[in-house]
């Protein structure tokens, strides 16, 4: 519930958002529902959102979900 009000906060703001998961061990489906569709709304105006600082775990993560290609500069 957290990350999607802070989503909508985000989307809310009309700019860019960058995402710093140093802290974050572990994300599940619903956290991933939820930055895919932050992404899409943010691509919609113009925006980008962009994850830093995630740890080797969680890069395979999203990796495994296909979509690290969509949050993450390589």
């Amino acid at each position: 519930e957290d990350l999607r009000e802070a989503a909508i906060a985000a989307l809310l703001q009309g700019k860019n958002v960058t995402l710093n998961l140093d802290r974050v061990d572990h994300l599940d489906a619903s956290a991933l529902q939820i930055l895919l569709a932050l992404h899409a709304a943010l691509k919609i105006w113009g925006q980008n959102l962009l994850l830093v600082k995630a740890s080797p775990r969680l890069l395979k993560w999203f990796e495994f979900a296909g979509v690290d290609g969509r949050f993450f500069h390589k």
